[in-house]
Order: structure tokens, then sequence, then C-alpha cells
């Protein structure tokens, strides 16, 4: 299997991992707060990383510009843009927002093609025609039920996915500076930017880190704890190893399969079909899927 294979099913696998783990961060987003949860996710994986990295090829040297790029990197993607698409999951639901996603490959594509001079095929921005489709079908779905546009919760989806590219630019530009850090070690330090930005918060809005656990059963406790590891140290340890060997646009398109994965756990764990609004949303996302795939 050459980087390129390699790249792609580690990006799928953490796909599956963050489709996953999404249905949880949704549930207790809702349940406790959104702030709590993104928190809360980000401190279980520093934890395991402070352990791994020791552990799994240790310490590289690394530039003080890789340094900044990583720290800015998670301050945005795994603070900033993680609190607008929990907001967006408590207003849309995960598959929603995560079929949002589909944008991201053409941020990336654009950002990589500026920085890194990798191929921007024209027909990249057909796919924008079909996102804009699964846009306007969440907002009809909205209008019919509730006779309002969902207008707040789609602008959050947009933001967090348009962040959380920047934070992939900035991710592989860190790489290509020190290219003796491996991926691990690289989520360390996106991790440590994400958990300084949490206590500056903390010290205006406090966050009861403890309490929002304690609060439920065992049971609960663990599931949170479980789904807060997958989400981010074994997922984003999988996407960030695929960032750093293979091709941005590409990875980005196979992360914008989440939803289907998301979808398909939503209908067995509510044991309901999808709503035809969300079917056609879906329809747009897999014409669209198709078109970054043959670009």
């Amino acid at each position: 299997m050459d980087d390129s294979d390699l790249s792609l099913f580690l990006s799928l696998a953490a796909t599956l991992g963050f489709a996953t783990a999404s249905l949880v961060y949704a549930e207790y987003s809702r349940k406790v707060s959104v702030l709590w949860m993104n928190c809360f996710k980000a401190c279980v994986c520093m934890i395991a990383l402070t352990i791994a990295v020791p552990v799994i090829g240790g310490w590289h040297e690394i530039t003080p510009f890789s340094l900044g790029a990583l720290a800015l990197s998670g301050l945005l993607g795994l603070n900033i843009a993680d609190l607008f698409l929990l907001t967006a999951f408590t207003k849309l639901g995960a598959a929603r927002t995560l079929i949002l996603f589909g944008f991201q490959p053409l941020i990336v594509g654009v950002g990589a093609y500026y920085l890194f001079g990798q191929p921007l095929e024209g027909e990249r921005f057909l796919a924008i025609i079909f996102l804009i489709g699964c846009l306007f079908t969440f907002s009809l779905e909205r209008f019919r039920t509730e006779k309002r546009w969902e207008i707040a919760g789609l602008a959050f989806a947009l933001i967090g996915v348009t962040l959380d590219g920047l934070g992939i630019l900035l991710t592989r530009s860190a790489f290509q500076a020190s290219p003796a850090v491996n991926a691990i070690e690289g989520n360390f330090w996106r991790c440590l930017g994400a958990v300084v930005g949490f206590a500056i918060m903390s010290r205006i809005r406090p966050i009861p880190l403890i309490s929002g656990l304690t609060q439920w059963p065992t049971r609960t406790r663990i599931i949170i704890t479980v789904a807060a590891f997958a989400g981010t140290f074994l997922s984003l340890s999988m996407y960030l190893t695929a960032v750093r060997i293979g091709h941005l646009a590409s990875l980005a398109g196979i992360a914008i399969t989440g939803p289907m994965f998301a979808t398909f756990l939503e209908s067995v764990i509510h044991k309901k079909w999808p709503s035809r609004y969300l079917i056609v949303a879906l329809g747009f996302f897999l014409a669209g899927f198709y078109v970054l795939l043959r670009a």
C-alpha cells in the first residue's frame, strides 16, 4: 500500500470514528452545554496524547513556525470551529451538519493550490451547485415544519467547516516546515493550543468540567468518555497522518462521507427512516461527491 492509498484509508477510518462520536457530542451538547462538551473532549484528547507521544516516537525537533502554526490550528479547528459545529449539531442534528462538510474540499483545495501548489481541477467547482442544493433543502425542511428558515444553524455549520479547513492548511504547513514531526506529536501541539484557549475562556465563563460529567450514571460517563477519545485522539491521529502524506483536497473529499455514516446510525438508534428532505440533501451530496471523485 503506497502513501496515497494509505492516506485515503486513514481518512475514511477517521471519518467513520468522528461521525459516530458526533452523535454523542450532539446529544450531550444539548443536555449539558456546547462549551462543556467541546472542552471535555479536548481534555480527554490532551491526556491521551501526553501519554502517547513519549511511547510512539517521542519528541522531535520542531521550528517555532511549526509550533505556532500547530497551536493556532488547534485553537481554530479544535476549539473555535468545534464550538460552531457543536452549536450547529444542536440546531440541525449531527447528520445534517456533517453534510455541510461537503464545502470543505473546495475550501481546502483552493488553499492547497495557492499554498502548496497542489493541482485544483476546474470540475471541483461544479460541486458547488449540488452543495448549495443541500443548504436549500435543509432550509426548506425547517421552513415547512417550523415556518422559519434555519439560517443560524447553517451559518454556524459553515463557519465551523471554514475554520476547520483553515486549521488543516496550517497543519500541513507545519508538517512541511518540520518534516521530522509525526502526526501524534503534531496532534499534541494542536490540542495544547485548543486547551489553552479553553483555559482563557474559563476565566470569562466557568466550564463545569467535572460536574458536567459526574451528574450522569456510570454507563453514560463511559459512553461520553469513549466518544471523546475516539472522536478526538483516534480520529485526529489517523486524519493528521493522512494530512501529512496525502493530497489535501482528496482527503477532504473522503471526509465528507461522514454524513452517510451519521445518517445511517441516527436511523438505527432512533429506529426511524430519514426524512425525505434529508434523502434529497443526501442525493445532492452524493452528486457533488461524485464530481469531486472524478476531478
